[in-house]
């Protein structure tokens, strides 16, 4: 009697051992819609991003062709400081521009928040604009290698023309820009840090709840 009641219990538990040991659980049509549609949506997204890139690269060259002698011939010279003032000047409002872009898209939340995200992206445009209008002043002032400089390259407002009435033209912006980055993350620091502060102070504390008639309280 006690070897058949074992034989048994061990025949029942045969099939939930097998069962324990089953290769991982096939995943659900849903799943499988869902990983196709994140796979579509980034191939979507990548291939939006390079078009955008080369838009940008395509019309960087024709406003570069189109202003740049215009921006670096007439207006540095007349600029406070002339072209070594206008150089500083880009250098001092690099940093804002990228934080205007970075800062707004960061708290994009596109997957569950697209309204926001949406209103986010339109706050970082005024970046974006200025960004671009720095790059094509940047792009104005460098100069080509030397076997493809031609005399056109030595024309008024031309990127050699720039660096003969203004040598060293890159030193004054680039200190600027790190000049300006380093206040900024100060500032940021400052800024989070008495935030942080306010917030856990005691009086600054969140009340609590009034007292509920028949809840007990204690003095």
């Amino acid at each position: 009697m006690g070897g058949s009641a074992k034989k048994a219990r061990r025949r029942a538990s045969g099939p939930a051992l097998r069962y324990e040991h089953v290769a991982g659980a096939r995943r659900s049509p849903r799943a499988g819609q869902r990983s196709e549609g994140r796979e579509r949506g980034d191939w979507l997204f990548g291939s939006l991003l390079f078009l955008t890139v080369t838009v940008v690269i395509v019309l960087f060259a024709l406003a570069d062709m189109a202003w740049g002698a215009t921006l670096w011939g007439e207006v540095a010279p007349a600029w406070p400081g002339g072209g070594y003032g206008f150089a500083i000047t880009i250098g001092l409002l690099a940093p804002p521009a990228a934080a205007g872009i970075i800062a707004p898209l960061m708290r994009a939340n596109w997957r569950k928040e697209k309204a926001r995200s949406l209103a986010l992206a339109l706050a970082a445009l005024p970046g974006v604009a200025l960004s671009c209008l720095l790059l094509l002043l940047c792009f104005g002032a460098s100069r080509p290698k030397r076997r493809r400089r031609g005399p056109e390259c030595y024309d008024h407002g031309q990127p050699c023309w720039i660096h003969e009435q203004y040598p060293y033209l890159w030193a004054p912006g680039i200190a600027a820009a790190l000049l300006s980055a380093g206040l900024g993350c100060w500032l940021a620091y400052r800024y989070a840090a008495r935030r942080r502060a306010r917030l856990t102070s005691p009086g600054t504390a969140a009340p609590s709840d009034p007292p509920r008639p028949g809840r007990p309280t204690c003095t």
